[in-house]
């Protein structure tokens, strides 16, 4: 089976650009992902730092100092949140923070000196309609994995961020950072987590938006090659056919003008080189054509010269000569 020139150019460059335009893709939307999530990190590791110079240290230490925890029947966990002045000014600080930052939720969080173990303060999720915060000392084992937790230890140190990381709530990147009172003493820490929907949101934008393009470029150029193919294997066709002619004997035949163009280029050059061949293969012909010719008339004399020869060596033609000479002789003596 016969398969077109131009369609193999088609295959080929379409193989080729599929091959690019992935790569391109992917490298794009890694990248723009990669951008998003550096710009979320370092979004997030400011507001935790900025949040926690921001807060009312006093109002965080009294707090955790003086308010107990508020049971809750209605809460799962058993608790909730306390009615206490202290608590709703803590948590409007936080709620400040969360208003800078839309897409976080910051809260902060205390170690027990009786038990040493982690537990939430106040949250901006309180000031939601509805409440989306943690509850008021609950421990941070009960809510959060052993790796955030671990995080959270280190966020009482010094500046922490914690890779993604997932729960029943969602998927969160989270930044912890020291709380200190005015004598540099740590009291407690403050946490933000930026949901991951943000990078989610960014990948279904470049998706929405990269993907036409992409396909539009993809279908033009392929478009472009079927539109140079066909023009670059329209001479070639020509030039087959005329072969083609040759091959029937039509040596005089104009090849060149089968591929005008007004740039030379190599198929030109082919069909120059095919004009040539023809010129030369009639010359040939007519030469071999003399020769024949020359070889018939020379095979026909020798023919005529043999039945001459058969002839005059025959014995009836010597017996005739024979016969000749004699009344010759006849002839001569009558005289």
């Amino acid at each position: 089976m016969c398969i077109s020139m131009r369609w193999k150019i088609l295959v080929g460059f379409a193989a080729a650009f599929t091959v690019v335009f992935v790569f391109i893709a992917v490298w794009v939307f890694q990248n723009t992902t990669n951008r998003a999530f550096d710009h979320l990190s370092s979004q997030l590791h400011s507001t935790a730092v900025g949040g926690a110079e921001s807060l009312d240290t006093q109002v965080f230490a009294d707090l955790i100092a003086t308010v107990p925890a508020a049971p809750d029947a209605t809460n799962p966990t058993g608790l909730g949140y306390p009615d206490s002045p202290l608590y709703q000014a803590a948590a409007a600080d936080l709620y400040r923070i969360l208003q800078v930052s839309n897409q976080s939720l910051p809260y902060t969080y205390f170690r027990d000196p009786d038990d040493g173990q982690l537990y939430f303060a106040a949250s901006s999720g309180y000031l939601l309609d509805p409440p989306q915060g943690v509850p008021y000392r609950i421990a941070a084992r009960d809510v959060v994995n052993p790796t955030s937790y671990a995080h959270m230890e280190r966020g009482l140190e010094q500046t922490t961020d914690e890779p993604p990381a997932s729960d029943e709530f969602g998927r969160w990147l989270s930044t912890y950072t020291p709380v200190r009172d005015a004598a540099g003493a740590v009291i407690g820490a403050l946490g933000v987590d930026y949901s991951l929907d943000y990078v989610d949101d960014v990948q279904s934008q470049v998706q929405r938006e990269m993907f036409p393009v992409l396909g539009a470029a993809y279908l033009f150029l392929l478009a472009l090659v079927l539109v140079i193919s066909s023009a670059v294997v329209r001479p070639l066709r020509r030039l087959t056919e005329a072969t083609g002619r040759i091959a029937e004997g039509e040596y005089d035949l104009d090849v060149a003008s089968i591929t005008p163009t007004r740039f030379p280029d190599e198929m030109t050059q082919l069909a120059r080189s095919f004009a040539v061949m023809a010129a030369k293969v009639a010359q040939r012909e007519r030469t071999l054509t003399r020769q024949v010719q020359q070889l018939r008339i020379e095979i026909d004399a020798a023919r005529k010269e043999e039945s001459v020869r058969d002839i005059v060596e025959s014995d009836f033609f010597a017996d005739i000569a024979a016969k000749g000479a004699q009344m010759r002789r006849r002839r001569d003596e009558d005289s």
